[in-house]
């Protein structure tokens, strides 16, 4: 062994000895409310609006604190399959749920006769959300009662009750409950790969709390075998491995350039993908022939690529594998064509893993709440930061130089003080959410679990995939990842930057803690 992997060795040891969990803050309580039935007509509840200017899609409405979290789809792997019933049901307890009423949600699933019909699975997978619920509420011990119950009907298929039941003994203490916990969730065939691997991280972290040393490296390696998502680009970090990226371009010959030069369908599809027609451009992509085979998708793809429409790229590239059976990380991680009109004066990376997150690089994206563009940006967001009247979001250059600037001027905040989680928390749900939540957590050092702890799932989302993003761009461009390393010794990702002048432009060279 190096003398430099020996260091990271005993450093990440010394970390993980260092561990420390923190306590979650109760939230508003429970509005009391007659139990009615899921055939019920529901108002949604007016969403806080934020007194702070500017925030993007996800953001362009605060999540209330009381609107905690909810299972996402990406919790269970693609593969399950589940009743129209449950959808039904599932929307009706989210609506409870978003409303911070998870007693009301408990008691309405348990009575209504809809529910009762529902597979054993099916209920426990909602009942599951509610528990999350209380956790995120700051009411550890019902969390706990109620994910229990789930675990010993389902805890193999339904994963999220044993990531809560391990969140909620996490933070009584009982860390051997804990790891157990979060080992089923690893383990669970129906756990997407996000949530195997942080069940798996977090079994590594509890197992060594727990004094179940020979355990840890097992589950940091269950994590890394995810290296597209959070908790595995940490866990690699971790372990000290590389990132096995494919940086590779596909091959398009002569002949087939030209045979797509000529084709009116894929001619037609970068139109309307230029045009930010999406549906328009995947309608015509489809009808074209060239997805007929993977060898016609890898050309297509290549042509794209080389025509610098990263819109329609990133949608290819979730379809594309090379012959050896490996995604194209050149496409899923496309650059963006467009710049700031004043060149970059934040980190390239970050703005492009919040295009990548917000808009996926379609210039003409507009949300229902009006943001629009690139980087997903309200009118109002744009008059605060770019103080001028008229300004045209749905120009490329000009939405990411307003972007970068919000992204610069929240860093420089104090509330966020240039840690990266907090600026993606911010740029989701908006300042004013960022402040709140974290007084409510206020007792809560731990960096990891801040964020498992913040009350929106959009948010808890957002902020890993934009910081997973990050990292893999940061990578693709050549330059360190001090803020994943940062993260990987359960450190806050600190963005600090360092800057040289070239010309009379000046340049983000590097961040470093």
């Amino acid at each position: 062994m190096h003398n430099d992997e020996k260091k990271r060795s005993i450093r990440m040891t010394l970390v993980i000895l260092c561990l420390v969990g923190g306590v979650v803050c109760g939230a508003a309580g429970v509005g009391s409310a007659t139990i009615g039935t899921l055939s019920s007509s529901l108002k949604k509840p007016d969403l806080t609006r934020d007194s702070n200017a500017g925030r993007s899609l996800g953001a362009a409405t605060e999540t209330s604190t009381s609107q905690i979290g909810i299972v996402l789809p990406e919790d269970y792997s693609a593969d399950v399959k589940l009743s129209a019933g449950y959808h039904l049901v599932c929307k009706t307890v989210r609506d409870h749920l978003r409303q911070g009423r998870p007693t009301y949600a408990l008691k309405l699933l348990n009575s209504d006769p809809m529910a009762k019909k529902l597979k054993n699975s099916e209920f426990d997978r909602i009942k599951a959300q509610i528990a999350q619920s209380y956790l995120i509420e700051g009411k550890i011990d019902r969390a706990a009662t109620v994910a229990e119950q789930v675990v010993q009907r389902s805890g193999k298929i339904v994963p999220l009750a044993g990531w809560v039941a391990g969140q909620s003994a996490w933070r009584k203490g009982d860390f051997g409950r804990a790891a157990d916990m979060f080992a089923l969730t690893a383990r669970s065939k129906e756990a997407s790969p996000w949530l195997a691997s942080g069940g798996a991280f977090w079994a590594s972290r509890a197992s060594f709390r727990a004094g179940r040393y020979s355990d840890v490296r097992e589950w940091q390696e269950k994590a890394a075998q995810y290296p597209r998502t959070f908790y595995g680009m940490v866990a690699l970090k971790a372990l000290g491995r590389n990132y096995d990226f494919n940086w590779d371009m596909p091959d398009l010959g002569f002949t087939d350039k030209a045979d797509l030069d000529n084709s009116p369908s894929i001619q037609e599809s970068i139109h309307q993908a230029r045009q930010g027609n999406m549906s328009g451009a995947i309608n015509a992509l489809s009808k074209s022939g060239w997805l007929a085979s993977p060898e016609k998708r890898e050309q297509v793809l290549a042509y794209v690529i080389d025509h610098k429409v990263p819109a329609l790229v990133l949608y290819l590239a979730r379809r594309t594998k090379s012959k050896e059976g490996r995604f194209y990380d050149l496409a899923l991680y496309p650059e963006s064509p467009w710049e700031p009109k004043a060149g970059y004066q934040v980190d390239k990376a970050i703005v492009h893993a919040l295009i990548r997150q917000e808009s996926r690089f379609n210039p003409h994206a507009t949300s229902g709440m009006g943001a629009t563009g690139l980087m997903q940006l309200l009118p109002s967001t744009a008059k605060y930061v770019a103080r001028v009247e008229n300004v045209s979001l749905k120009d490329p250059s000009e939405n990411i130089d307003i972007g970068q600037k919000y992204v610069g001027q929240l860093m420089r905040d104090p509330l966020v003080n240039n840690d990266l989680f907090k600026m993606a928390v911010a740029y989701n749900a908006g300042p004013g959410n960022l402040s709140r939540w974290k007084k409510q957590l206020k007792d809560i050092d731990d960096p990891l679990l801040f964020i498992e702890s913040i009350p929106s799932s959009e948010t808890r989302a957002f902020v890993e995939r934009v910081m997973v993003n990050y990292w893999i761009y940061r990578t693709r461009m050549g330059l360190d990842t001090p803020s994943l390393e940062a993260v990987a010794s359960l450190d806050k990702p600190d963005y600090v930057r360092i800057a040289r002048n070239i010309g009379n432009s000046v340049v983000a060279m590097a961040y470093r803690n």
